[in-house]
């Protein structure tokens, strides 16, 4: 039986059976968060005075696991000659724990201080659009979580979240984490995917330990498969360790709105939801102002895989990502005693990447020299003024 989307998420924070034991812990807790939030004071004071270089980096990395009571049990063998290492997503801490074991860099999305996202061994996803962007870290292997969001652990969700494509050789990390009373992730309904869960983080203050266990298992060739097919391939290998679901659902359609079993009288069968059209998300919105032309359904398609506003505009600009344009309005022409306005047309992209940085540079400004064009032109037809275009 398919697991549905309720049963992979928390909703409550206490997970234990004993409230006796949880209350016997709560004032031991609470001395031991005040004498960790010291011990991140101190962490932030070091971040920012000490120079960046990797043994001050894993000493802020250890610094780091004992302010929020971070243990890590690694298993298997690391491969040394993968690049990059493809990981399930169970919590907001899961870059710390690989960063200190294995030395990498995780890449996310979330808006944190400089010194905060170092010390996690995080960076921003949109530096790494495409591979060319390792050469400034070659030596740091990237570990990606593809999934989108964290789970409980009771399935594995589709992998749509890539920041660039993947190579031909890959390294699945499996992560599993354990402790006492309280979950380590709790869901709620206005989550966001750019924002860091500092909700979360501060329970790690409370909770006596925190257990990672990083399984390393054996590295993944590509054959003859496409990037579909090795995907699958990947996220199988993880889900099998795990012996959970490699489910059919995706961060995107649990983060519209998880729906909560509800409790029907026994013996009656569950009525299936309407359906509803869905609403365009806010970050395809944006992208479509800037893009009036490109379909909502490639915006939101490519939002998926990029979780970025910047890096959708650039792929449709750039020719990455290929898409059919809308048909521009026809409108019945207007007597005007000035010369009509010329129409600007946005070319199609090809699909191609220029070979060398001038012809992408010269491809690049075309566009926007177009876009802007277009944008100006459509000003001034909205208004009706009588402006003469100077190009």
């Amino acid at each position: 039986m398919s697991l549905t989307a309720d049963k992979l998420t928390n909703d409550e924070r206490f997970s234990g059976d004993n409230v006796l034991q949880f209350l016997l812990y709560l004032p031991i807790g609470l001395v031991l968060m005040a004498f960790r939030i010291v011990l991140a004071l101190i962490l932030w004071i070091a971040a920012i005075i000490l120079p960046n270089k990797s043994a001050v980096r894993q000493l802020l990395s250890t610094l780091a696991c004992w302010t929020f009571g971070v243990y890590v049990k690694v298993k298997g063998n690391k491969d040394p000659c993968c690049s990059v290492l493809v990981a399930n997503y169970v919590s907001c801490l899961d870059s710390l724990a690989a960063a200190h074991t294995l030395g990498t860099i995780s890449l996310r999305k979330w808006k944190v201080p400089p010194f905060f996202a170092s010390t996690l061994g995080i960076k921003n996803a949109a530096q790494f659009v495409r591979k060319q962007h390792f050469t400034e870290s070659p030596s740091k292997p990237v570990l990606l979580q593809p999934e989108g969001g964290p789970t409980n652990g009771k399935g594995l969700l589709k992998f749509t979240d890539w920041s660039f494509p993947i190579g031909n050789k890959v390294q699945p990390i499996a992560i599993t984490v354990e402790r006492p009373f309280t979950n380590v992730t709790v869901h709620c309904p206005n989550d966001k995917i750019d924002v860091f869960p500092w909700w979360d983080a501060l329970w790690f203050l409370w909770t006596p330990c925190t257990v990672y266990t990083l399984m390393a298992l054996p590295a993944i060739e590509r054959k003859d498969e496409n990037d579909q097919e090795f995907v699958e391939k990947i996220r199988k290998a993880i889900a099998d360790y795990l012996q959970v679901e490699a489910t059919a659902w995706s961060w995107s359609e649990m983060s519209r709105g998880r729906p909560r079993a509800a409790r029907l009288p026994r013996g009656a069968a569950p009525a299936a939801p309407p359906a509803a059209p869905r609403p365009a998300p806010p970050a395809a919105r944006r992208v479509q102002e800037v893009l009036p032309r490109v379909p909502l359904a490639d915006i939101i398609r490519d939002l998926e895989r990029t979780r970025s506003v910047d890096v959708t505009i650039t792929n449709f600009l750039e020719g990455i990502t290929p898409y059919i344009p809308i048909p521009e309005p026809t409108s019945e022409p207007q007597p005007s005693t000035s010369q009509a306005p010329p129409k600007y047309i946005s070319p199609t992209p090809t699909g191609t990447f220029p070979k060398t940085a001038k012809e992408r540079q010269m491809s690049f400004q075309e566009r926007k020299n177009q876009m802007i064009a277009e944008a100006r032109q459509r000003y001034i037809e909205k208004h009706g003024l009588n402006v003469a275009l100077n190009c």
